[in-house]
C-alpha cells in the first residue's frame, strides 16, 4: 500500500473518532460508524481492532439485521486474516530470534529465573547479563519484543512469589541496581545520564518499591536537582518522568518536596515545552493531592516543615492548585490538538485532583471535559494505554464516590482515633469539618452528570480489558452510578448490563464480582427483571446474586436477597436455578440474621421459594422449618409477619404441613394473631388461608382448637368491618367450616 493510500486511510481513521463523539448515545449511528471503521482497520491489517468494532456494533445494535449480516461477514474475513497472520508468526519465530539475537537470548534467561530457584537467582544477577537486561529497558535501540521480555525479567526478579521471599536476595538486587545507576549518572555523557534515567523508570514501573529505594539514597534527588536545567531537554524530561512517577510513592515524596518544589514549580508556569510543562504540573498535583490527604503526616511531626516548600516554591511564580486543575482539563478538552504523553499526564494529574471536593465538582460541572474524557477511553479501546485508562477509571470512580455509611462501633473508632490524635499533639478534639461537596445530594448531582454524559461508555471500555485494576476501577464505578434510583432506567438504556454481567462472572477476582453483583442487584431491585436483564441473563445472575447472599457484609446480604426475590418471581425455571444452585442454605442462614431487614428479605424470599416443588416438600415434612416460620409470623414487624404468614398459608395447602402446624407451640393463639382487627388486611387474608387449609384438613379439631382462641369471633369482626371484598368473602367462608364443624357462632 502507497504512503498516500495510508495517509488517506489514517485520515479517514480521524473523521470516525470524530462521528463517533458527536453520536456516542446513538447506538443505530454508532454501530454504522463503527463498521466503516471496521472496514478500514480491516486494510491497515490491524485485524484485533476490527474485530472489536465488530462485537461493539453486534452489543449496540442487535436488532438491524442488515448491520448484523455485514457484521458477521467482516468478523469472518478479519478472524480469517488474524488466524493466518497468527500462523505466519508462529513460523516465523525461529527466524525472528535469529534476526534478533537479544530477543532470544532475554528468553533464555526468562526461562532460568522462571524456576524460582534461589540459587540460579543470585548467580544470574552478578553476571553482566542482568545488566543488559537493565539497560535494554531504557535503549530505544532495542526492539519492541526483547523490551517487552526485559521488563518481563525485571518484573519476576522485583516482585519474588511469597514461599521464597524470606531468603530472596532483594537488597542485593537494590544495591546493583543503584550502583549501575549512579554510575551511568556520573558518568557525565548525555547518553549515559539519559540510558539511566529511562532505565530507572522501568524499574519503577515494574516495582515502586525498588525503584523508590533506588531514588531515595541520600543526595539522589538533590544531585538531580542541582543539575537539571544545565541538562539536554531530553534528559531534563527522563528526570522529570522519574519525579512524576515517583511522587506516587510515600518514601520518595518528602525528598522531591524539598529538593525539588522549586524546579518543578517553575517549571510548571514557565517551560517552553508543553510535554515538559504537563509532567511538571503532574508531579505537582500528586505532591498536593499526598500532602492534603495525610499520607505524609511524619513530616508534620518534631518541627519538619518540608511540606512549606511547595506552597512557598508555587507562591513565588503566582502559581496555585487551581491553576494547575485548569490547565490539566484543558488539555484534556484539547486531546486532539495534544501529544498523547500531554494527555495522559493530564489525566494522571487530574484523577490525583479529584480527590478534592472542589475539584470533583468542577469536572462534573464542565459536560466537556467529560464528554472528552469519554471520547478518550473509547479511542483507547483495544490500545496498550492501561495507565490512560486506568487514569480516566479513576476520575469517574472518584467524582461519583459516596461517603462510607459507618455503624456505631465504626464511628465510636473513629472518634476515639481522634481523639488520641489530638491528644498527641495538645490540642482540643476539634469536630470533623463537613464537606458540603461530599454530602449524598452532591454525589448524586455528580453522578448525574456522569451518566447524562456517556461515563457508561468509558466504563465499557475499561471492563472489556484484561487488566484487573481497570476491572475493579470499573467495578466499583458502575456501583457508584446505580446508587441513586434516577440513574438507573438511563444506564439500563445506555447498556450498562454489557460491562457490568462479566465482572459479574469474573470469580477469580472476588472484590471486582461482589462489587459488580452489588451494582446488579440494585437494578435488579428496581427493575423488572424480563424487561432489564431478560430470560437468560437472569439465569446468569443467580450465581453472583447467591455470593452476596454468602458476603458478611449486611448491605450485600440485604440487595442480594431483594434482587434474588424479584428475579424468582419471574418464573419458576429461576426458582428452580436458585434451589439447584444451593440458596436456601444461604436464605435459612439469614433468617437468623440480627439485622432486622436482612431477616425479613431472607423470610421474603422463603415465601417466594415455597412456590418450587422441592421447596414444598421440604417444608411441609419439616417442623422446624414451619416452626420458626410461625415464630416469624409472630414478628414486631409487619413485613416479616407478611412474609412467614404468606409462607404458611401457601404450605398449609399441604396435609403433612397442617399435621405438623398444629403441634407447634401455642399454634392456634399463633395463627389466630394474624386475624386480629389491628392487623394489616393482606395479613388477615393469609391468616384466613391458614385457618381455612387448616381446618379443611384436621377437621373438627383444629375448628375447636381456633375456637378456643376466639378465631371464630375475629373472623366475624372481619366480615363485618373488613372494606376488602375478596377478605370479607374468605372469612365467610371459613366461618361455614367451622359452623360444619359444631363450633357455634353468636
Amino acid at each position: 500500500m502507497s504512503d498516500d493510500s495510508m495517509k488517506e486511510l489514517e485520515e479517514q481513521l480521524n473523521a470516525f473518532k470524530s462521528d463517533l463523539e458527536k453520536n456516542q448515545n446513538d447506538d443505530e449511528k454508532v454501530a454504522s460508524v463503527l463498521l466503516k471503521r471496521a472496514v478500514i482497520y480491516e486494510k491497515l491489517n490491524k485485524f484485533d481492532q476490527a474485530r472489536a468494532d465488530i462485537q461493539t456494533v453486534l452489543q449496540r445494535n442487535p436488532s438491524n439485521e442488515a448491520a448484523k449480516k455485514q457484521a458477521q461477514e467482516l468478523y469472518t474475513r478479519t478472524s480469517t486474516a488474524a488466524a493466518i497472520t497468527a500462523t505466519e508468526t508462529s513460523q516465523s519465530t525461529k527466524e525472528n530470534n535469529e534476526a534478533d539475537p537479544l530477543t532470544a537470548r532475554f528468553q533464555q534467561y526468562l526461562q532460568r529465573i522462571s524456576s524460582n530457584n534461589l540459587t540460579e537467582i543470585r548467580s544470574f544477577i552478578q553476571t553482566n547479563d542482568f545488566v543488559d537486561v537493565l539497560f535494554a529497558c531504557g535503549t530505544p535501540e532495542a526492539s519492541t519484543q526483547a523490551k517487552a521480555t526485559a521488563y518481563m525479567i525485571l518484573t519476576k526478579l522485583f516482585n519474588p512469589p511469597p514461599e521464597i521471599q524470606k531468603d530472596y536476595p532483594i537488597q542485593q538486587i537494590i544495591e546493583l541496581c543503584a550502583r549501575y545507576f549512579s554510575r551511568s549518572v556520573d558518568s557525565g555523557k548525555n547518553a549515559e545520564k539519559l540510558l539511566a534515567y529511562r532505565t530507572l523508570l522501568a524499574v519503577f514501573e515494574t516495582s515502586m518499591t525498588i525503584g523508590a529505594a533506588i531514588l531515595s539514597q541520600e543526595g539522589t534527588v538533590e544531585e538531580m536537582m542541582d543539575t537539571i536545567d544545565f541538562e539536554i531537554p531530553e534528559v531534563q524530561q527522563a528526570m522529570a518522568d522519574i519525579l512524576a512517577i515517583a511522587s506516587s510513592d510515600k518514601s520518595c515524596q518528602k525528598v522531591i518536596v524539598k529538593h525539588g518544589s522549586e524546579w518543578l514549580a517553575n517549571t510548571a508556569s514557565r517551560a517552553k515545552d508543553e510535554k515538559l510543562k504537563a509532567t511538571a504540573r503532574t508531579t505537582l498535583t500528586k505532591l498536593q493531592a499526598q500532602q492534603q490527604y495525610g499520607q505524609q503526616d511524619e513530616n508534620n511531626d518534631g518541627g519538619d516543615k518540608t511540606t512549606d516548600f511547595l506552597q512557598e516554591a508555587m507562591s513565588k511564580v503566582n502559581l496555585d492548585s487551581t491553576d494547575l486543575t485548569d490547565t490539566l482539563m484543558a488539555a484534556i478538552k484539547s486531546y486532539k490538538t495534544q501529544d498523547d504523553s500531554v494527555v495522559l499526564n493530564a489525566v494522571e494529574g487530574l484523577a490525583y485532583s479529584t480527590l478534592q471536593g472542589s475539584v470533583k465538582e468542577a469536572v462534573a460541572n464542565d459536560p466537556v471535559l467529560l464528554k472528552a474524557l469519554v471520547a478518550v477511553a473509547i479511542n483507547t479501546a483495544g490500545a496498550n494505554s492501561n495507565p490512560l485508562l486506568f487514569g480516566i477509571g479513576t476520575i469517574f470512580k472518584n467524582i461519583t464516590t459516596y461517603k462510607p455509611v459507618l455503624d456505631e462501633q465504626q464511628k465510636q473508632i473513629k472518634r476515639l482515633r481522634e481523639m488520641a490524635n489530638a491528644k498527641s499533639k495538645g490540642k482540643p478534639v476539634q469536630p470533623e469539618q463537613e464537606d458540603a461537596t461530599e454530602d449524598d445530594s452532591a454525589v448524586d448531582d455528580r453522578v448525574r452528570a456522569a451518566v447524562d454524559n456517556g461515563a457508561a461508555l468509558a466504563l465499557l471500555v475499561l471492563s472489556k480489558n484484561t487488566s484487573d485494576n481497570l476491572k475493579a476501577v470499573a467495578a466499583q464505578t458502575y456501583l457508584n452510578l446505580v446508587t441513586p434510583q434516577t440513574t438507573r432506567g438511563k444506564l439500563l438504556q445506555q447498556g450498562i448490563i454489557k460491562g457490568l454481567l462479566p465482572l459479574a462472572q469474573q470469580k477469580k477476582d472476588a472484590a471486582c464480582y461482589l462489587v459488580s453483583a452489588q451494582a446488579l442487584a440494585k437494578l435488579a431491585i428496581t427493575s423488572d427483571p424480563r424487561i432489564a436483564f431478560g430470560v437468560q441473563t437472569s439465569h446468569e445472575l443467580v450465581a453472583p446474586f447467591l455470593a452476596l447472599c454468602k458476603d458478611s457484609t449486611q448491605l450485600r446480604q440485604f440487595e442480594g436477597l431483594m434482587s434474588l426475590t424479584n428475579l424468582a418471581s419471574v418464573d419458576d425455571q429461576i426458582r428452580q436455578r436458585i434451589y439447584i444452585d444451593g440458596g436456601m442454605s444461604a436464605f435459612e442462614n439469614l433468617q437468623l440474621s440480627n439485622n432486622d431487614m436482612v431477616q425479613r428479605a431472607a423470610t421474603e424470599m422463603i415465601c417466594n421459594m415455597t412456590f418450587c416443588d422441592p421447596v414444598f416438600e421440604t417444608y411441609s415434612t419439616s417442623s422446624n422449618r414451619l416452626r420458626l416460620l410461625m415464630v416469624l409470623s409472630d414478628h414486631e414487624d409487619p413485613a416479616t409477619r407478611r412474609a412467614s404468614s404468606g409462607a404458611l398459608a401457601i404450605l398449609a395447602n399441604s396435609k403433612e404441613a397442617c399435621d405438623r402446624i398444629i403441634k407447634v407451640d401455642k399454634a392456634y393463639e399463633r395463627i389466630t394473631r394474624l386475624l386480629s382487627g389491628d392487623e394489616e388486611v393482606d395479613i388477615q387474608h393469609r391468616g384466613i388461608e391458614v385457618v381455612r387449609c387448616v381446618v379443611g384438613n384436621e377437621g373438627k379439631e383444629a375448628a375447636e382448637g381456633f375456637a378456643k382462641e376466639q378465631a371464630h369471633v375475629r373472623l366475624a369482626e372481619i366480615v363485618m368491618k373488613c372494606q376488602v371484598n375478596v377478605v370479607r368473602t374468605a372469612a365467610m367462608e371459613v366461618l361455614k367450616m367451622f359452623v360444619a364443624n359444631g363450633v357455634q357462632i353468636k
